[in-house]
């Protein structure tokens, strides 16, 4: 049976009967009574008392502990905080052809995002230049867009105070939330490594910054092989990684060695430094298979309704989409009705249930209202 803990009122009356029968006439009840401030005092000393052990409670489980404590549990099963990643991508400068601005060099946009350039850079005969650059602080915001403009935070000698991002800046990832590193404590104890088995791959994977969700598929391509399919729901456009595909198998025949770019890399080598068993690994990224969404009579059809319709359907998405599943039309449904604002709609496309493809992972493709 639980424990019943008493309130701030049922306190003050207990305490106020012990004082009473501790001090027979003393009436603690009356609203001048000299020992009424002292019953109150007891009682709210106690309720503090509780309230503390309330908070202590929880932190006894990884479920509902705090952050701090949270983190203490994370590490007692190997694991931390995933921190933020910085977002990379390329800006064109211009000035005087020979001009040079040093690795470092800080730029910043009009919101007052900070910039870097990796590496020295010096202008062209054409009187520009396209540099590499991070940004400074870690976290989705240093996601550029392709035109976004810049200024120099003290501009170089030879060089114009404007700049622009030629490439957007990818791979910046806000610090783990702490609902993510929850689960992945959880999922740490209740599925404990055992020499190799789904759960290890699994598990090394998601400690890498960025991803979100990782699927297994066991005997792919070949017996005693294993293939990861990892997303980055946070950082990449459905979650599908950016690079080339990686595997590593071990041995010293022709077909031995390791390769691969990029996100699939990364998740790669993470597995490897941790990898209980020699198995063929492969870290593939799945196609991208866009359901073209059709929506008719929509009420209220307003702005603000139809970006929640997306944002419902891409949380859908998240949810239900898995290596070669396909997609049921009452999920789209249900995400549409989900939306705030809307009231009524009427889908009409997809037709039907929309297959699976082996391979590939359904995306919500272009949404068209008529």
């Amino acid at each position: 049976m639980p424990y019943s803990r008493p309130s701030y009122a049922q306190l003050i009356a207990r305490v106020g009967a012990l004082y009473r029968a501790a001090f027979p006439g003393a009436d603690t009840n009356l609203r001048q009574s000299a020992a009424r401030p002292l019953v109150t005092m007891i009682a709210a000393s106690t309720d503090d008392d509780l309230a503390f052990l309330d908070w202590l409670a929880l932190q006894l489980f990884p479920f509902s502990a705090d952050a701090e404590y949270l983190e203490r549990w994370a590490t007692a099963k190997g694991l931390s905080r995933r921190a933020a990643t910085h977002g990379a991508g390329t800006v064109t400068l211009a000035g005087t052809p020979g001009s040079t601005a040093l690795s470092g060099t800080q730029l910043q946009t009009a919101a007052g995002l900070t910039v870097a350039l990796a590496a020295s850079a010096t202008i062209g005969g054409g009187g520009t230049v396209v540099a590499f650059a991070n940004a400074v602080a870690g976290g989705a915001n240093g996601n550029l867009a392709t035109g976004v403009p810049l200024t120099f935070i003290g501009t170089p000698a030879g060089f114009g105070d404007a700049a622009v991002v030629a490439t957007a800046f990818s791979g910046g990832a806000d610090a783990e939330t702490d609902s993510s590193l929850r689960a992945r404590t959880l999922r740490a104890f209740a599925q404990p490594s055992f020499g190799g088995n789904r759960n290890d791959w699994e598990n090394a994977a998601l400690k890498v910054a960025g991803v979100t969700r990782v699927f297994t598929a066991p005997a792919q391509p070949t017996p005693g092989a294993v293939t990861l399919y990892a997303l980055f729901d946070d950082v990449r456009t459905n979650g599908l990684p950016i690079g080339t595909d990686a595997w590593y198998r071990p041995g010293t025949g022709p077909s031995a060695g390791i390769g691969g770019t990029g996100d699939q890399r990364l998740v790669l080598d993470a597995i490897l430094a941790l990898r209980p068993i020699a198995a063929h690994l492969y870290v593939t990224a799945l196609v991208a298979a866009p359901i073209a969404i059709t929506i008719d009579n929509l009420a209220v059809d307003t702005p603000a309704v139809r970006a929640a319709i997306a944002a419902e359907l891409a949380a859908m998405q998240r949810r239900r989409a898995v290596p070669g599943g396909g997609c049921s039309r009452s999920w789209i449904e249900e995400a549409i009705s989900r939306a705030a604002g809307e009231d009524s709609h009427d889908l009409t496309s997809p037709a039907g249930n929309v297959a699976g493809v082996p391979g590939t992972l359904f995306t919500i493709g272009a949404i068209t209202y008529v």
